[in-house]
């Protein structure tokens, strides 16, 4: 009796969703076979651009990320380009990036592309003509290729690239005061500091390949010849700056900070120094000279083109200056045929 009654009493304080727990367990594992089964396929339908692990975390490609950067500058209006031509220069970033997806440190090369291309693409001279566009995109291919291919420089390349920079501007702005010893010694000083710090902004993004490395001291002591040679091209800039003329008007009126020529003289004298790191540490590959030759013959072509038209103009404008001279010389006769007292002609 005892006992019967113990059994019911389990059988009232058994919980109601004890029994089904059985049935909870059987209906997971079911659920999680299934998954198994048909992961790969959902995998495998996954954009190719999209990494399994970032396409739940909401995470967006490296490469996506570089090239939406590059289109947001191209975009920024006035458009210097039509979209079909900014189409193909990203485009042409694409295949570089496309063919580099093995290299070492991808996602840190792409993120120099991000950074590094604003600041580049500010600095660029744009016009619509085909033939420089085809510069600039030789251009980017060329510098995007040298990233993606060369060894990223680490905390010591860096620092001593920064070194080396410093050391050279230093150098040249102590023989530009020597040169010119007329110069404003602030002025000089601020260029240079201006100058460098934009060097300094290119070695934490290396996106131009003469920020890649170091110097070795046998290129050093080239950048110091090769600026010493440019001496006299530095009077000739001196003079298209103005130098040399007579002060006039008020003193008050004389320009100041980045405006004043002295500046102007030692950011393009700096200018020129960098020109010959190119020459000496990432010399250009063939298709970018042979864009660079195209556009020099296009402008050519173009500089030839608007002569002509100035000289035809100049040939037609003669030719009505003369029409109009022999029209009024007709008319003098006319005049003077008459018969003053009759009005009439003789």
């Amino acid at each position: 009796m005892v006992a019967g009654r113990t059994k019911v009493l389990e059988r009232r304080n058994r919980k109601p969703w004890s029994s089904s727990v059985g049935v909870n367990h059987g209906q997971a594992g079911r659920a999680l076979a299934w998954f198994v089964v048909i992961a790969p396929t959902i995998l495998a339908l996954l954009p190719a651009g999209i990494a399994p692990g970032a396409a739940g975390s909401g995470q967006a490609d490296p490469a996506e990320q570089a090239l939406g950067t590059i289109r947001a500058c191209l975009s920024r209006l006035p458009p210097p380009w039509p979209e079909a031509w900014q189409r193909e220069y990203v485009d042409t970033v694409r295949e570089v990036i496309g063919s580099h997806q093995d290299a070492a440190q991808y996602a840190a090369r792409l993120e120099i592309v991000r950074k590094g291309f604003p600041p580049y693409w500010e600095s660029l001279q744009k016009g619509r003509e085909r033939s420089l566009f085809e510069v600039h995109r030789a251009e980017i291919r060329w510098y995007v290729e040298s990233l993606m291919s060369a060894d990223l420089p680490g905390p010591d390349k860096r620092q001593k690239l920064r070194d080396q920079y410093r050391a050279l501007m230093d150098y040249a702005a102590a023989s530009l005061l020597t040169q010119f010893p007329f110069l404003d010694p602030n002025a000089v000083q601020t260029a240079k500091a201006d100058y460098l710090g934009e060097c300094y902004r290119n070695i934490e993004s290396p996106l131009l390949p003469i920020f890649l490395h170091p110097l070795s001291e046998d290129q050093v002591g080239q950048l110091k010849e090769r600026w010493h040679a440019l001496r006299y091209a530095r009077v000739d800039l001196w003079r298209q700056l103005g130098g040399g003329r007579k002060e006039s008007g008020a003193r008050g009126d004389a320009p100041s900070g980045k405006t004043h020529p002295d500046y102007l003289l030692t950011q393009r004298s700096l200018g020129q120094l960098r020109g010959q790191l190119w020459s000496l540490v990432a010399p250009p590959p063939n298709y970018y000279r042979s864009a660079v030759t195209r556009d020099v013959e296009a402008q050519k072509q173009r500089f030839r083109s608007m002569s002509e038209a100035r000289i035809q103009e100049g040939r037609l404008g003669g030719a009505v200056v003369q029409t109009e001279y022999l029209s009024f010389l007709l008319a003098a006769l006319l005049e003077t045929s008459k018969d003053p007292e009759k009005g009439v002609d003789e």
